[in-house]
């Protein structure tokens, strides 16, 4: 690897970090913690019309791979601030389905629509040719990344 190389992937390091760093002083989630966000954006994701029991507790754990204590914690929190039910099962009350209230919803929206605002800002900041080549370029390292293109 030439010095060249080297110094264009200190580069990225750097702005990496710089990123990273902006992502902690963000409040990307208004009130709600990175993972609370995380959780509750999972479950409007992930629920469907279809789906009016919910989803279990561990299919949420397993598909974010987050540890089961810090499951249950974070559930605690956003049902305490009225944004998710649960429901047992009443066939096997050892499973747990979390559902998504008319609050949690609201708050999704409002959260959805000011992060699209933000992107929309960004990308007008960037301009049409920079906005493009920044997607295509994020794109392709996603790609070889996850070994979908060497």
């Amino acid at each position: 690897m030439g010095e060249v190389e080297i110094s264009y992937g200190q580069e990225l390091i750097e702005v990496i970090s710089k990123l990273h760093g902006m992502k902690r002083r963000s409040k990307g989630f208004g009130e709600l913690s990175q993972m609370e966000g995380m959780i509750l954006f999972y479950l409007d994701h992930n629920l469907s019309e279809e789906n009016t029991l919910g989803i279990k507790v561990s299919l949420i754990t397993k598909d974010l791979d987050i540890p089961k204590p810090t499951t249950s914690k974070v559930l605690n929190s956003l049902e305490e601030k009225g944004y998710i039910l649960r429901k047992i099962d009443r066939s096997d009350r050892r499973v747990t389905y979390i559902s998504v209230t008319e609050e949690g919803y609201a708050y999704i929206k409002k959260i959805r629509d000011i992060r699209d605002q933000y992107v929309i800002d960004l990308m007008s900041k960037l301009g049409e040719h920079d906005a493009k080549e920044l997607i295509r370029i994020i794109d392709k390292l996603y790609l070889i990344v996850t070994g979908e293109q060497v």
